[in-house]
């Protein structure tokens, strides 16, 4: 995969995905097309078990190209966001937004789609859509279910930008740590899901999203199906229990 716009970064069961198209990560239909290829790939690699999307510079993503907004330009954008907001909501592997400065725009809902969002002191977060005219699609439609009604309207109909501090009172802040422990603390929270084996993480967040996107009596019914006809076909599943039982660390083969 030769890219243009992101760079890539192995790490133990981990890739760190990184937007870099300077001066602020403006997320152009380019950009996005390499994000989701990135993210596919890494999908498709078993060691990865998490993946954490970062932004190079000063900046996570200043938001969208405000020019392929325009009317000549927007339907293929909108399709491309659009992608890249259902690839990552729906994304079979946990993954994270290491945001360490301006997250605004289409940036804050990319990043909001994530499963978790580690910000720094100096991050901020926003949608200013409004006060260009426009909506944000994908803070429209997943907000209200993430941080209430109240939190989505007043980031949408505001337009305003939050600081870190207030970002993590409204939810969409998952762990707020200092500028210079910022990638340490990031390790460190990684770490915590990078041990689980890859299998049984991905079955967790399935279960996990169908859990939340169902009523409550057809959520347990699908939630036991995934347990009995699923997880316990893995053999990490068996791994882990086994282990436990003869009192050992358990030996992920991640299926």
């Amino acid at each position: 995969m030769n890219d243009k716009f992101i760079k890539l970064e192995s790490k133990p069961h981990r890739l760190d995905i990184i937007i870099n198209n300077p001066p602020v990560n403006i997320l152009t239909g380019d950009v996005m097309v390499e994000m989701i290829e990135a993210l596919k790939d890494a999908a498709r690699n078993k060691d990865y078990r998490v993946v954490v999307l970062k932004g190079e510079g000063k900046a996570w993503s200043a938001g969208a190209d405000v020019s392929e907004h325009l009317p000549d330009k927007f339907r293929d954008m909108l399709n491309v966001f659009s992608r890249l907001c259902e690839l990552i909501r729906e994304y079979p592997l946990p993954i994270i937004a290491a945001v360490n400065g301006m997250c605004l725009g289409g940036g804050c809902e990319v990043a909001a789609m994530c499963d978790f969002i580690i910000a720094s002191e100096k991050a901020k977060f926003g949608q200013p859509e409004i006060k260009v005219g426009v909506l944000p699609p994908a803070a429209a439609s997943h907000f209200a279910d993430k941080y209430g009604l109240a939190t989505a309207l007043e980031i949408i109909l505001t337009g305003d930008v939050f600081d870190a501090e207030t970002s993590q009172r409204m939810g969409l802040v998952t762990k707020l740590v200092s500028v210079d422990a910022f990638e340490e603390e990031v390790d460190k929270f990684t770490a915590r899901l990078t041990g689980n084996s890859r299998e049984v993480l991905r079955l967790a967040k399935l279960a996990t999203l169908k859990g939340f996107e169902l009523d409550p009596r057809e959520a347990i019914k699908k939630v036991d199906e995934i347990y009995r006809n699923r997880l316990m076909s893995t053999h990490d599943a068996v791994e882990g229990l086994t282990a436990f039982t003869e009192k050992r660390k358990p030996e992920w083969k991640d299926e």
